[in-house]
């Protein structure tokens, strides 16, 4: 469902247009605009901690759009993860991940098995320098669970030559928390 919103939406690049900024929060654009680990900041500066619920993870292709962004070949082998980030059991917000296999680590391979932690805090863990590219946003237009909601996309880079697409979607429930996180 998140693989078709990187052709369904408009996208825009993440330094927020004033078409989007007048839509947006404070705490919405701090949020969205994060290039480091967004687990790691939402700790740091809310305290929120999140867990990570892994739904999916196979063996795929990238898509035209998806190797376009990621500087591959289309129909090239990727594996893709589906999960969703929960604070308390509601989820925050649902994430995509695809990484081209030709470049992924084996021993990252076995890490994102286990499904147990966010991808960026994997690559960051391990002593790689974390980038974000290309970094961009959209609020959902395509009807469906998430119509409205605010979702970002990026590439992840590491220097191992590790690299992925992450596609975010943030659920409302989100802000009512960080809200409520920065008010207490």
């Amino acid at each position: 469902m998140i693989k078709s919103l990187l052709q369904t939406e408009d996208w825009q690049d993440s330094k927020f247009p004033p078409v989007l900024n007048q839509d947006m929060t404070a705490t919405q654009m701090r949020v969205l605009n994060v290039t480091s680990a967004l687990t790691r900041f939402l700790e740091q500066k809310y305290g929120l901690k999140l867990d990570v619920q892994l739904h999916d993870q196979w063996m795929s292709t990238a898509s035209h759009v998806e190797a376009d962004l990621l500087g591959i070949l289309p129909e090239e082998r990727c594996l893709r993860r589906r999960v969703s980030l929960k604070s308390r059991g509601e989820v925050m917000f649902d994430a995509e991940s695809v990484l081209p296999l030709d470049i992924l680590p084996v021993e990252l391979m076995a890490e994102l098995e286990e499904g147990k932690r966010p991808l960026a805090n994997l690559l960051s863990d391990r002593g790689l320098l974390l980038s974000r590219s290309g970094l961009s946003v959209t609020q959902v237009q395509t009807t469906g669970v998430y119509q409205h909601c605010w979702a970002r996309r990026s590439v992840l880079h590491s220097e191992s030559g590790a690299k992925a697409l992450v596609t975010e979607v943030f659920h409302d429930a989100i802000w009512r928390k960080l809200n409520y996180m920065a008010n207490r």
